[in-house]
């Protein structure tokens, strides 16, 4: 195996070009490919690392939305003060995923490109709609997230395509984020959900809520935020509404049923501490 360190896209993309007969692996953070390949997974001919791009590890915002390129670190995330203030459900998924060394070695772009059902940051992600700039041998374009995770370790990325950046807009909403696992860290979810929200006294004018390891993406659930909304805020009325957006599996970790109870109980007690 060959190890290349681009340090711009222009080398990135015309290396993959003279490589493209070969197989090759973009390398971000390495905390989950790492792994992969210690536990058998058959190495690539061509190792192309990213941390070398400088252009995509920084946070930069305007008036309107923040920019996160996608080499910024779980650990740069945690530390953002923005990200902190106007964006909490990612900044508390930040101090909820895994063991310092990884959050300062992983990457908010690996996270979303391994797209992992349990992802810690993907359900704020989503409840932000966050839109992901994405950019290759061809140009740019830009994907909003959830057209982008297409299943379990599959996304829309194109042959020597890289997720660049992430954009949230500014709209001032607040948010939460609530993690499940089998440990307090260092552990993959049972269930995670962010919340996204605005409200004038005590009714709801704008409520996100999306959800991770419950089905085969992460998922929002729009159904029950739409008649929650409308009918005032009677949740116990509508929560069969939950199930309708979910498909939960039993695995290792948690029973199917398990997982929608954890999840119904979280949403049960962040509209009750909201609504009080």
């Amino acid at each position: 195996m060959k190890y290349y360190q681009p340090t711009s896209l222009t080398e990135l993309f015309e290396l993959h070009s003279t490589l493209s007969a070969q197989s090759s692996v973009f390398l971000a953070g390495g905390t989950d490919l790492i792994p992969r390949y210690e536990r058998g997974l058959v190495m690539p001919d061509h190792l192309i690392d990213l941390k070398k791009l400088s252009a995509l590890n920084q946070i930069q915002d305007s008036e309107s939305h923040v920019t996160i390129g996608a080499l910024a670190t779980i650990q740069d995330i945690q530390e953002h003060e923005i990200l902190a203030t106007e964006f909490l459900a990612l900044h508390k998924a930040s101090y909820d995923f895994a063991g310092a060394q990884i959050r300062h070695r992983g990457t908010i772009g690996g996270n979303i490109c391994n797209a992992s059902p349990a992802g810690d940051l993907l359900p704020a992600l989503y409840a932000f709609e966050a839109i992901l700039t994405l950019s290759g041998p061809a140009g740019e374009r830009q994907l909003a997230i959830k057209d982008f995770i297409l299943g379990p370790g599959k996304t829309a990325l194109r042959e020597a395509e890289i997720l660049k950046s992430i954009v949230l807009n500014r709209d001032q909403y607040l948010s939460d984020f609530q993690k499940v696992g089998l440990r307090q860290s260092m552990a993959i979810s049972v269930v995670n959900v962010a919340f996204v929200f605005s409200r004038a006294g005590e009714t709801f004018n704008h409520l996100k809520i999306a959800a991770g390891a419950v089905a085969p993406t992460i998922v929002t659930l729009d159904k029950f935020t739409q008649a929650f909304v409308q009918n005032g805020g009677n949740a116990t009325a509508i929560k069969d509404l939950i199930q309708e957006d979910i498909s939960p599996i039993d695995d290792i970790r948690a029973t199917a049923s398990y997982r929608k109870r954890v999840l119904t109980n979280l949403i049960g007690a962040f509209l009750a501490g909201q609504t009080r």
